[in-house]
């Protein structure tokens, strides 16, 4: 790394807003590692310390290279106390629930049920780590890691960001929460030569971390209107609370996530909603366990212009505990679903391999088909157009020879001679040239006409994030009623009708949850769904039912059913004639 990097570094440096309620802050890792105990898991014994909290440093962690560190793990977590005058604000939350359907709810229930059987942070532990962010971290010195990469024809300007703990769960109502977080902004700068007024190579789009985005949805362009620059240089980045994703726009964001041992439920779930109500893309989406990620910018601000700045230390693959310690940055609880374990650091995933936002960040963010500007692209289709002539004339050879040579091998024999027959693979390769030549042809002629195409931001995006829009009034305060009592209501209701135990009153369990039910659709404004969906869960029941009665009837029913369906095809068929 050079001092040319820490400049590249400094000019395009973030602005970092975050929400008023935060515990966490970007912090050097040198003194966290100061802090720390490093723990191994062995088998049959569990995990054992093996460094002490105070023996490490970061030469010594290199050397250790595997291991999860820990500033809480060995502490009492239930003594930890915040005075009261230096206890963050409280959040005013929006509810999470109320912005979704009933089967998100359920799933997000069978969710938090699981944090009974698998590992998670015990109660106590973001208050001893912000007890060791107060008193050791420094937090009032912001700092990032910075690294830059040229993969031509981009400059990457990647900032690495450390917080001793991910507090989204117990203090904002998120999924999850973990000791120690690693989050990044990345920054794509023009690397064709092209420099700006200020003699820098200019910023073309720019990346901050987010929970369900990938390739193309990642990145912004930098005249993006959802992107705020402070001083016309520098991105700002609304940090989510206590979960510290990125987001362009401030707000409250609706995200749901599937985790991995749920997604095939999940999925299964999206697609019987896309089956049952088509029309509902939105229920589609939602589907999963859904969380509000805050991310409002209206606490405290870091970087230029600010009232803190930032501390930069430069890193790259040559950096020993960058490059060396394939651990944890945090307790690791061997949680099945991953969300309650402490992260990898910047170059690594948890599993060793390396991040391929670390060594290929810019086919990360889908940018490997795109050029940093007009001119770069109009030489690269003038390289293109050069090999394709070149291509087409070998073709034009290629075909006629192989044409000519066709047509004598079969000279003089009848069409179903053993010679002639086995010509066949030759036909096919001179198929698949002239196929060939078309497609190069017809790119030629598209390039020679094309021009630059003023494109809007968004065009490339699948998804684009933006804060929701919560119900306010009395619509607002009953979904969010609704969503505290339906589901266990819901669920009480079908283990009393599905019961098999002699308990009285199901009729009036069913008819307790057709009620819930349709409530659901009213407060929810999707009564047409609610009721579709508990026909075609009546047709199926009644199916069933005929089914284990006597089969014949279901037999004869689909027989029926498609006959009726053949007699409608053909007949629109002879219509259409």
């Amino acid at each position: 790394m050079s001092e040319d990097d820490l400049i590249l570094l400094r000019a395009y440096e973030p602005v970092a807003r975050f929400t008023e309620g935060e515990w966490f802050y970007p912090v050097s890792v040198e003194r966290y590692v100061s802090r720390a105990g490093l723990w191994r898991s062995v088998p049959g014994t569990g995990p054992v310390r093996v460094a002490e909290a105070g023996d490490l440093t970061l030469e010594k962690l290199a050397a250790a290279g595997t291991g999860a560190l820990s500033g809480i793990s060995g502490t009492e977590k239930h003594l930890a106390h915040i005075p009261l005058r230096e206890r963050p604000p409280h959040l005013p939350r929006a509810s999470r629930l109320a912005s979704v359907g009933l089967t998100a709810r359920l799933v997000d229930a069978l969710n938090r049920f699981s944090l009974l059987f698998r590992g998670s942070l015990p109660g106590g532990s973001a208050a001893h780590s912000f007890l060791l962010q107060r008193d050791h971290l420094e937090p009032h010195r912001p700092t990032y890691y910075g690294r830059v990469l040229r993969d031509d024809p981009w400059i990457v300007c990647q900032y690495w960001f450390f917080y001793s703990f991910n507090n989204w769960r117990s203090a904002f109502g998120g999924v999850n929460e973990h000791e120690g977080d690693w989050e990044q902004v990345t920054v794509y700068l023009d690397g064709t030569g092209v420099t700006d007024r200020d003699g820098l190579p200019p910023a073309r789009w720019v990346v901050f971390s987010a929970h369900d985005e990938v390739g193309d949805d990642l990145r912004r362009r930098w005249d993006d209107p959802d992107l705020t620059l402070a001083e016309d240089r520098h991105p700002v980045v609304f940090v989510g609370a206590g979960s510290h994703s990125g987001a362009y726009l401030p707000g409250d964001y609706l995200i749901t996530v599937k985790p991995p041992k749920l997604r095939g439920l999940v999925t299964a779930l999206r697609w019987s909603a896309r089956l049952l109500a088509p029309w509902s893309a939105e229920d589609r989406r939602t589907l999963g366990i859904p969380y509000v990620d805050y991310a409002r910018g209206d606490g405290r601000a870091i970087g230029p212009g600010q009232d803190e700045g930032w501390h930069p230390v430069l890193i790259g693959d040559d950096t020993p505990w960058v490059r060396d310690f394939r651990g944890l940055w945090g307790r690791d609880t061997r949680d099945r679903l991953g969300g309650e374990r402490g992260p990898a650091g910047p170059r690594y995933s948890r599993d060793g391999i390396v991040r391929p936002a670390w060594s290929d960040p810019v086919g990360w963010a889908g940018l490997a088909k795109v050029v940093p500007n007009p001119a770069a692209g109009q030489r690269l289709v003038e390289i293109r157009t050069k090999r394709n002539n070149d291509r087409l004339a070998a073709l034009d050879r290629e075909i006629d020879t192989l044409r000519d040579d066709l047509a004598v091998a079969a000279a003089g024999l009848p069409a179903a001679a053993p010679e002639v027959r086995a010509l066949a693979a030759a036909e096919q390769r001179l198929l698949a040239l002239r196929m060939e030549r078309t497609r190069l042809a017809d790119e030629q002629q598209r390039t020679a006409t094309a021009g630059p195409v003023a494109e809007d931001p968004h065009a490339h995006l699948m998804h684009r994030r933006l804060p929701m829009e919560s119900a306010t009034g009395f619509l607002g305060r009953a979904r969010s009623w609704w969503a505290v009592l339906s589901t266990p209501l819901i669920l009480w209701a079908i283990g009393a009708l599905v019961s098999p135990l002699p308990i009285a009153g199901k009729q009036t369990a069913l008819i307790l949850l057709l009620l819930l039910l349709v409530v659901e659709g009213l407060v929810r404004e999707k009564l047409l769904a609610v009721l579709l969906r508990l026909v075609l869960a009546g047709a199926l029941l009644a199916t069933l039912a005929l089914l284990w009665f006597d089969g014949r009837y279901v037999v004869n029913f689909a027989f029926f059913f498609a006959a009726v369906l053949v007699l409608l095809v053909n007949l629109r068929e002879a219509w259409r004639r």
